[in-house]
């Protein structure tokens, strides 16, 4: 299959809401450069307006359940990032096949970072640092997929609803190693996760994505004003209708964030 029927298969199952058998499970050879060709093309064929990326996977401790080994990247855009209103927003799940959630920390560019900076002067390219809830969805059935396969599905990206923005402070590389975060559905503690489970931390997910999008060509370059989302503090959770999600953010970063579930 060509890159550009395999885009449109992935684009027609994400517009019907229609799941497909992985294209690794098809027997077809497909290598991450490959995939994000594919990954490019779906956002032509979305029309979206890039405004910047997602790291999926980071999470390491999280690897075995998706039989993943690296972190991967997708883009996302002015129509699927949402800023919640006093620190809620709704979810419907008509819009996606196997959707989850993942709370994640998220950071905005002042300026453009470049490939050959370390962390710390990755840090000073920093202008804002926020809550996140990611919908993350799998158009391949129950979430079974190989690492190529995620990255053609435009690195599962849903839609991103970013929380409060906080400045950065001098220490911000530390503050977001130290970030803590509660997961609750319905009021009950489902799990607690840290910056720690990001990489070497949400920093380090930064310098990954800058040094990866370098060595893949025909990806654009990370620009200021760009949106990151670092990935997922805890494990993705599956949504059904009816639930309310809360992450209690604790540290830098110092909110609630809420989503009700239709």
């Amino acid at each position: 299959m060509s890159v550009d029927s395999m885009a449109n298969e992935v684009h027609h199952a994400g517009e019907t809401k229609t799941p497909i058998t992985p294209f690794t499970h098809r027997s077809i050879s497909l290598s991450n450069t490959e995939a994000y060709a594919i990954s490019r093309k779906l956002v032509e064929l979305k029309r979206w307006n890039v405004s910047g990326r997602k790291i999926g996977f980071t999470n390491r401790s999280i690897w075995p359940t998706y039989g993943v080994d690296q972190p991967i990247w997708g883009s996302i855009s002015s129509s699927s990032v949402s800023f919640a209103q006093d620190g809620q927003a709704t979810v419907c799940l008509s819009n996606y096949c196997e959707p989850r959630v993942e709370p994640e920390i998220v950071i905005a560019f002042r300026k453009t970072p470049s490939v050959d900076m370390d962390e710390s002067n990755i840090a000073k390219c920093i202008d804002w640092v926020a809550p996140g809830f990611e919908i993350v969805d799998s158009i391949y059935p129950q979430w079974k997929f190989n690492i190529s396969d995620a990255i053609a599905a435009g690195g599962l990206h849903g839609e991103l609803i970013i929380g409060q923005k906080y400045q950065p402070t001098g220490e911000i590389t530390k503050h977001l190693l130290d970030q803590k975060v509660t997961l609750l559905q319905n009021n009950n503690v489902i799990e607690t996760g840290s910056g720690r489970n990001i990489l070497e931390g949400p920093i380090s997910a930064l310098r990954y994505l800058i040094k990866g999008i370098e060595n893949e060509s025909g990806e654009a370059p990370i620009v200021a004003n760009d949106i990151i989302t670092t990935g997922t503090l805890t494990d993705a959770k599956i949504l059904r209708s009816g639930e309310t999600w809360v992450a209690e953010y604790t540290g830098l970063i110092n909110q609630s964030l809420m989503i009700n579930i239709i």
